[in-house]
């Protein structure tokens, strides 16, 4: 199974943007070679019409929707245009900003850009009803039922055929799953005349404010692949690390998603190696003659920590080459038969690891 050439899970997609906006800098234009990185998250919110892929050199460009932006900005352009619909009448009826116009706005900056994955747009559930299931019912509905209408109309839109559309799942208990499921195969057979098997992919989405809760994230990646099986494509939004890559993966996830090797730089932390706890770099306890702990083409910039404390750049490209170090890990270690035993490993120094894995029922086939 392979969603692109080459693309063998699990797949670690740092968060770029161009320097387009949000909170990634334009560190690397083209991005820096050596790491074995050929893939890249864009934020189709953050992309005009003159930002291409073609700018990065050869890269596998994978565009989410934007939809918290979207839909939760109002003071923007895209945003203010579907709140004034909303108030003279022609919007439907939809909550926060959603239209049929902005799915197809979305998709055609996605097409643009030169996307060889998209994610559909999507309606985040509200934070609190991840860990509480009861929470907010008729709000839960309404936001899987324009999940779905979203992911059929971007089918029914697409004019590239070779980019990939990976449909967002929002769900917070197996049976909201079940129901989105459902209401995704009938939106998908009106509107683009097409089966849930005709389906590129998938992506969870909606945990970001979780992220620090390892066992719901498996969780999450269990009940879809229960329901989907193990031979489709399944995405991880916006949660990874290196000390969490091997547990996504074996709880279902095929790539995942990450900025946090941009955001802890920006906090002067080093990730270490072999999933122990990111290292703040500091020059008042930073030995000035220690050398850094790795060769990657961030750490062989510098000749001491201390130094390169200075080089948010460098910290960036260090923390991002050890975490495609963790997925090349686990990916090695499913292949040797050894992936339960390096998560066995990991736990014993990670209670947070150790609790996510009482949550594997289902572990991935190796």
């Amino acid at each position: 199974m392979s969603l692109l050439p080459g693309a063998e899970p699990p797949v670690i997609v740092p968060v770029h943007n161009l320097g387009a906006g949000g909170n990634t800098p334009p560190f690397w234009l083209p991005p820096p070679r050596g790491l074995g990185w050929r893939h890249a998250m864009f934020n189709a919110f953050f992309l005009g019409d003159g930002h291409r892929v073609s700018a990065l050199g050869s890269l596998y460009a994978w565009v989410d929707s934007g939809a918290f932006l979207f839909l939760e900005a109002p003071q923007r352009r895209l945003a203010g245009l579907h709140r004034r619909r909303r108030e003279d009448g022609r919007g439907g009826g939809a909550p926060s900003g959603w239209s049929e116009d902005l799915v197809e706005e979305v998709l055609r900056r996605q097409e643009r850009f030169g996307a060889s994955v998209a994610f559909t747009l999507d309606y985040p559930l509200p934070p609190r009803s991840q860990v509480d299931p009861g929470c907010c019912p008729g709000t839960v509905a309404e936001r899987i039922r324009l999940t779905a209408r979203a992911a059929a109309l971007a089918y029914q839109l697409r004019r590239r055929s070779g980019i990939r559309l990976l449909v967002v799942l929002q769900y917070n208990s197996p049976e909201a799953l079940q129901r989105l499921l459902a209401t995704l195969e009938r939106e998908l057979h009106e509107h683009a005349g097409m089966g849930l098997g005709d389906v590129d992919g998938y992506a969870v989405g909606g945990l970001v404010p979780h992220s620090a809760k390892w066992w719901l994230l498996a969780q999450r990646l269990q009940q879809a692949r229960r329901l989907l099986g193990w031979g489709t494509w399944i995405h991880l939004l916006g949660v990874a690390s290196p000390r969490n890559t091997a547990l996504l993966y074996a709880a279902g996830a095929d790539s995942m998603d990450s900025k946090t090797y941009i955001i802890a730089a920006a906090k002067r932390l080093y990730y270490q190696p072999n999933g122990a706890k990111p290292a703040r770099i500091s020059l008042r306890e930073a030995d000035p003659s220690q050398k850094p702990l790795c060769t990657c083409p961030g750490c062989t910039r510098h000749q001491t920590l201390q130094e390169m404390r200075h080089d948010t750049q460098s910290i960036a490209l260090h923390n991002l080459s050890i975490t495609l170090q963790a997925a090349a890990e686990a990916r090695q270690a499913c292949t040797q038969g050894e992936l339960h035993n390096l998560l066995k490993n990991q736990a014993r120094s990670d209670p947070r690891l150790r609790k996510a894995l009482s949550h594997i029922h289902e572990p991935r086939p190796c």
